[in-house]
């Protein structure tokens, strides 16, 4: 699906199938990711991963694939309103075991081809816990930007956590 790929022996890029839901549910679990995610339960990953591949009934969703294994998805949740279709926020996580392998970078700039080849999409927006430091520099290193954030946006054991807005032109 992108030419990058060829950086990386063994990668591949392809849409998104419904039976990538157990790699999907599998990495929201990885230890540390409830840093990066605000679900609490298997109930809630379940949901959660469900809504995450039902989009790639629209074909908006990719999955990076190492070695012939699921490594990471990146989804954009489609909007069916036509005065909100130039924009999309977006989804990614990748498996611990595939971080700091570009991997995260090729499938950004896939998702990012896909938005505006096929959905002629303007703007990208995401949102990422303040604490996920490693998530919000990644970002910024692609060229998004702060624009708000919410302080109490979670409560977990009586402590809140904030979110960021963060978003890029494309």
């Amino acid at each position: 699906m992108t030419n990058a790929t060829e950086s990386i022996p063994g990668l591949e890029i392809r849409f998104t199938l419904e039976s990538d839901v157990d790699y999907l549910k599998n990495w929201l679990v990885e230890p540390g990711m409830n840093r990066c995610f605000p679900m609490a339960n298997k109930a809630e990953v379940d949901d959660s991963a469900r809504r995450w591949i039902s989009f790639s009934g629209y074909k908006a969703s990719l999955t990076a694939v190492y070695e012939g294994v699921p490594c990471g998805i990146a989804t954009l949740y489609i909007m069916p309103y036509e005065k909100l279709r130039h924009q999309s926020e977006f989804g990614i996580i990748l498996t611990a075991s595939c971080r700091r392998m570009k991997i995260g970078s090729i499938l950004m700039e896939a998702i990012t081809d896909l938005a505006k080849d096929n959905f002629n999409i303007e703007l990208l927006h995401l949102q990422v816990f303040e604490s996920n430091g490693r998530g919000i520099e990644f970002f910024k290193e692609l060229g998004f930007k702060e624009f708000g954030r919410q302080t109490h946006w979670l409560k977990d054991r009586d402590k809140y956590r904030a979110r960021i807005f963060m978003e890029r032109f494309i």
